[in-house]
């Protein structure tokens, strides 16, 4: 007896069977993308509000510290004019000890601020403090012909700043201060330092080459090619290398750069007598702390006559208009995703946030309001802190804490310009890596050559030739 093929009754019952199965896994798909989107977006919030909370809290110690100094400074003018040296040396050393404990209590306050917005301490951070910590406590103490291979700012004073880098480790570091600068640290620009460069080889970005480097496409020959890596040199001590402020002890007379009856008023304001200054603290030659010029000036990035400037839309109010101290962090957090990747394996994405701040002040002469730093003399100056745009801030693109940057340049850098040989697994090694081949690089100079005229960018206010910018790295 031959088979009868089923009624089609039920084979419609089937298919209907086969296609509410399929809709399921697709509602089932739909639910758990949603819910990662939602943890997704819910940890860029929590991570933000961290960053934010932790770089705020960082400034708000180098505005307090650098007013204490301040303070310190007229307090010291008291001093002088009373011939009280003893007062003096213990004012100068309370100085100088701000200069690293003020930096080192903010950077501890900005992991309590992180942490109490939620996100926890990182691993790979902390182990950079850790290990930091120890480099301070062996290293700069070693005594070479009899000296510490860093001079020490007042006695004692790198296992001081030891301990508390360890003290802050201990704890857990939530957030990195992306601006840190350490002692040890090269001194000086090299294109392989910059991650443009980088980002322009894997791009493809030969515009990039146009305006920065023109000839590099055409010149390049090998990796002898490139100039020597910048040294580390020798540099200010008198700084904590985390949320450093940027000040030096310097000796000049204060009436020749100080607007005299202002400082008598900033004295009033800080409850001291200001008749009890005399000429003995102000017109005779004294060290005092005070700006470091390298590292306070106007604030170039804000410049709108600047090409390359941050895409800013109105002017700085003159008396906010420099830079020096700041703080900017970097806050990791990963989020792990319930949706399967295409092997079924589960998927992990890492939310980055970079935050900056500053402390903004100002002094005050003949009514008019004047950068805090117009006279050198660090004063008690500084009223608030904001947040301020990333890219305009100390730590550009080089961010501290970006682990795999900093590996590339201290590890990986050094053994390819003398050997030419890249780290397999390195993201920056592998655009060496398509450098080196003449065939890409002859491609780009050939577009270059009849390309060039579209590496612009039109202005917004207007025609005109345009300029290389187009914008920043960062969007906040």
């Amino acid at each position: 007896m031959s088979a009868q093929p089923p009624p089609a009754a039920a084979r419609r019952t089937g298919q209907i069977a086969i296609f509410l199965l399929m809709a399921l896994v697709v509602l089932a798909f739909m639910v758990l993308w949603s819910v990662d989107i939602r943890r997704i977006v819910f940890m860029k919030g929590k991570s933000q509000d961290a960053g934010d909370a932790s770089v705020l809290a960082a400034a708000r110690w180098q505005g307090s510290t650098l007013n204490l100094i301040g303070e310190a400074n007229l307090l010291r003018a008291l001093a002088i004019s009373a011939g009280n040296d003893a007062a003096d040396d213990a004012l100068a050393n309370m100085q100088a000890r701000l200069c690293f404990t003020g930096p080192m209590a903010g950077f501890a306050a900005s992991q309590q601020a992180a942490k109490l917005n939620g996100v926890y301490a990182n691993s790979n951070y902390t182990e950079v403090v850790q290990d930091h910590a120890n480099t301070v406590r062996d290293s700069y103490t070693t005594l070479i012909g009899g000296e510490m291979l860093f001079p020490e700012p007042y006695l004692g004073a790198w296992t001081d700043y030891a301990d508390m880098l360890k003290a802050i480790a201990d704890d857990g570091i939530a957030a990195g201060p992306d601006n840190a600068q350490l002692f040890t640290d090269a001194i000086g620009g090299h294109i392989l330092h910059e991650r443009a460069f980088y980002e322009a080889v894997i791009s493809r970005n030969w515009c990039w080459f146009y305006h920065n480097y023109p000839d590099l496409l055409t010149n390049y020959t090998d990796h002898t090619f490139w100039a020597p890596l910048p040294d580390t040199t020798t540099r200010n001590f008198e700084n904590a290398e985390f949320f450093p402020l940027h000040l030096n002890r310097a000796s000049f007379i204060l009436d020749q750069v100080v607007d005299t009856p202002s400082l008598s008023i900033l004295a009033a304001q800080a409850g001291l007598d200001p008749t009890l200054i005399t000429t003995q603290a102000t017109q005779t030659a004294q060290s005092w702390y005070a700006y470091n010029p390298g590292r306070w000036g106007t604030w170039a990035t804000m410049n709108r006559e600047d090409p390359n400037r941050f895409p800013i839309t109105g002017p700085v109010l003159p008396q906010y208009d420099y830079s020096g101290a700041d703080a900017v962090v970097r806050v990791e957090t990963v989020v792990s995703r319930l949706t399967p990747g295409l092997d079924g394996s589960n998927r992990i994405d890492t939310v980055l946030w970079t935050a900056a701040a500053k402390p903004f002040g100002y002094l005050e002469t003949d009514g008019e309001r004047i950068r805090p730093d117009a006279w050198s003399l660090v004063l008690p100056a500084y009223h608030d802190i904001r947040l301020i745009p990333i890219d305009a801030a100390s730590a550009g693109s080089d961010g501290f804490f970006d682990i795999d940057w900093r590996r590339h340049l201290i590890e990986h850098l050094p053994i390819y310009v003398a050997t030419g040989t890249t780290e397999p697994g390195c993201g920056y090694c592998a655009a060496l890596t398509i450098w080196e081949d003449e065939a890409f690089r002859s491609f780009g100079a050939a577009w270059l050559s009849t390309n060039s005229a579209a590496c612009t960018v039109v202005p917004p206010n207007g025609p005109g030739p345009g300029n290389p910018g187009g914008g920043t790295r960062r969007g906040h």
